[in-house]
């Protein structure tokens, strides 16, 4: 690696390390709003994170899985990569929720339709999110004359 390389990387992993609890802070508190969206009790922010971090890895091995196994289909039936990714993508939205809501349910002792409920508000908080950003974005671009 080059020293302009090294350095690059050192800027990338500096600004990750600086961005990671404001990631970590958002999704914990939009976790806890929506459970108070759905008439829940507000989790406490140690519970909010542990079930936040037990749900990531747990959603991580099985998207892993799901990857291997969409991929090891695509390439038989003969369909390219970057197709196979985008139904990954698809497959694993039910597989999360019903891995999300089955911790959820069962580390706060609530009933597994409650953690559908807030499965689906959190999610949709996030895509509101998202979608105001690249609204943003959009009239940013705009502005300028890209578009």
């Amino acid at each position: 690696m080059n020293g302009n390389g090294a350095v690059v990387l050192l800027v990338c992993c500096f600004f990750t390390l600086l961005l990671l609890p404001v990631v970590l802070f958002l999704l914990t508190y939009i976790f806890r709003l929506a459970c108070v969206l759905c008439g829940l009790p507000k989790p406490s922010v140690l519970a909010a994170s542990g079930i936040m971090m037990i749900n990531f890895v747990a959603d991580a091995i099985a998207l892993t899985i799901l990857e291997q196994v969409v991929r090891q289909l695509a390439g038989v039936a003969g369909i390219p990569r970057w197709e196979a990714w985008i139904v990954t993508r698809f497959l694993d939205l039910p597989v999360d929720l019903a891995i999300s809501s089955g911790l959820h349910a069962a580390i706060m002792g609530i009933k597994f339709g409650k953690g559908i409920e807030v499965w689906f508000v959190q999610r949709l908080i996030q895509l509101g999110i998202v979608a105001v950003c690249v609204l943003i974005a959009v009239i940013v671009m705009f502005i300028q004359g890209k578009v």
